[in-house]
């Protein structure tokens, strides 16, 4: 099935929310996700993608993209991939295939020249999922403000 594939808009908050909740232990702020969906579509380096399915119009996927400046090599900048998430009833589907082709067409129009993708340590079967799709898993820092 082709999903249909646009950025999210305020009024996706309640459906984005349930997708958020595969990927999150609680539901969000429903003025407050709204409001940042908003800041997001602003920023032209940021892209909040949302998946529907055609037949029933179930958001049922989400990312956020964000491209970000990079002043090694060339200076060409660099996708960031984050939030990556997928209803369960939609999981296996191809709609995560077809959200990564979508961000990743994105991305080379934002002349990108590669992607780093954030994943929780927990989630080991979104990692066969992403090496499937040619990511490389590597050690990082991380540290909360």
């Amino acid at each position: 099935m082709k999903y249909s594939m646009r950025e999210a808009i305020a009024s996706d908050v309640e459906a984005m929310d349930k997708v958020m909740q595969v990927i999150s232990e609680k539901s969000t702020n429903l003025e407050k996700m709204a409001s940042l969906i908003e800041k997001l579509r602003q920023d032209p380096q940021k892209y909040l993608l949302a998946a529907f399915d055609p037949e029933t119009g179930t958001l049922c996927g989400s990312l956020l993209g964000v491209v970000f400046e990079d002043i090694c090599d060339d200076g060409r900048p660099i996708l960031l991939i984050e939030n990556v998430a997928v209803l369960e009833a939609y999981q296996g589907k191809g709609v995560g295939r077809q959200m990564f082709a979508e961000i990743e067409r994105w991305g080379r129009e934002m002349d990108c020249h590669y992607e780093i993708l954030v994943s929780g340590l927990e989630r080991a079967g979104a990692h066969k999922f992403y090496h499937a799709l040619g990511f490389i898993e590597a050690k990082g820092f991380k540290k909360y403000l």
